[in-house]
């Protein structure tokens, strides 16, 4: 048997034991009398962050988790709030995990993480194209620059150690844009897919141009650490990602960008 055959099976494994398992949690006493309709998980979602997560419970990132969940017999129910409230929800515990969380120093001691991420995404610096920064990358940025981010969003951690920069935390896209416009910021950092949605829709292609890369982080879904189950939550979850890669059914998910641009 091939290597990434058996490995592929040694997953399904565990996850079958690790389900039986969860079971036996919810349940509470381990006994034969679990129920027979799947485990259920409560997850909270960001609402502001298309093609991935938007306010009415689709995109990327729920087709992704959705159908990697449901390989291993979990049934998901996304709570769909902004994306500060979403991460002290999970932290709270109030929630199982967290959606399109950035795995870096600031998130790894507070969230459990699998191996896998759901997948990778570059944020760049956007400014404005009449009145554009002079400079060749992030680190030469010209003294008391300007900078917006989202409040909450990670943005990698050399965010925090560049020269010259002040921070403006800002609540959604559409303030960030609209600061640009106006020349109240010097630059943006936004995830680029995330970017070309929100240019696209306010009509400003024109106007707001794209210059150099701030960092491509890996996007996790994270488990609470108040969770007792997390770590098998984790693993389960990396199960199912493997079973979608492993039919192809990933790559379709993730193709499916491109319709939406």
């Amino acid at each position: 048997m091939p290597g990434s055959h058996l490995a592929f099976l040694k997953a399904m494994i565990f996850a079958s034991s690790a389900l039986l398992s969860l079971c036996s949690y919810a349940d509470g006493n381990g006994d034969d009398t679990r129920q027979e309709s799947p485990r259920v998980i409560k997850l909270a979602a960001e609402d502001n962050w298309a093609p991935f997560a938007n306010a009415s419970g689709t995109g990327i990132s729920h087709a992704i988790i959705n159908a990697a969940f449901s390989r291993v017999g979990i049934e998901v129910k996304s709570i769909v709030v902004p994306y500060s409230r979403a991460v002290v929800m999970a932290k709270k515990g109030l929630v199982d995990g967290v959606f399109n969380l950035i795995k870096e120093q600031s998130t790894e001691d507070q969230f459990v993480f699998g191996e896998q991420p759901l997948f990778s995404a570059t944020a760049s610096f956007y400014q404005n194209a009449k009145m554009p920064v002079q400079a060749v990358d992030k680190w030469q940025l010209p003294p008391n620059t300007k900078v917006g981010i989202i409040d909450g969003y990670e943005y990698g951690d050399e965010l925090n150690l560049l020269p010259n920069v002040h921070i403006y935390k800002l609540a959604n896209h559409n303030q960030l844009i609209n600061l640009l416009l106006l020349d109240r910021i010097d630059l943006a950092i936004m995830y680029d897919l995330v970017a070309d949605q929100y240019i696209e829709r306010m009509g400003v292609a024109a106007n707001i141009e794209q210059t150099f890369t701030n960092h491509t982080g890996q996007v996790y879904l994270a488990f609470s650490k108040d969770n007792p189950q997390a770590e098998t939550l984790a693993k389960l979850l990396d199960t199912g990602l493997s079973s979608l890669k492993h039919d192809g059914s990933y790559q379709k998910i993730m193709t499916s960008i491109e319709s939406t641009k």
